[in-house]
């Protein structure tokens, strides 16, 4: 996903990125129930890559059904897909060259 916000967005990707971590972190759960977060993160949880990977993780860990873990390692190779997907769409647009990016305008 960074790969992708970085190519789409170049260095304004690089702040995206982080923020984007940031979200994760704090919507994966890993330190404190999801519960004890307010409704926006318990809201975006489902749709970033980490919290599928805490809760793969604490299955593993404590045992029981596989079911968890292999779904959330569906969801991440589907995440896989479709972020090298728009990768490649990111970097096909930015093989043309314009006089714009041939010769940017000088700032000093």
């Amino acid at each position: 996903m960074i790969q992708w916000v970085n190519a789409r967005f170049g260095a304004i990707g690089r702040i995206l990125a982080l923020a984007l971590l940031m979200l994760q972190l704090t919507s994966a759960a890993g330190t404190y129930p999801i519960e004890t977060s307010p409704g926006f993160f318990q809201a975006i949880r489902p749709y970033l890559p980490m919290s599928w990977v805490v809760d793969g993780v604490r299955h593993l860990i404590s045992g029981g059904e596989m079911t968890a873990v292999w779904q959330g390692c569906a969801v991440l190779v589907a995440f896989l897909a479709g972020e090298l997907a728009l990768t490649a769409l990111a970097v096909r647009h930015n093989r043309v060259w314009t006089m714009k990016r041939l010769h940017p305008a000088l700032k000093l």
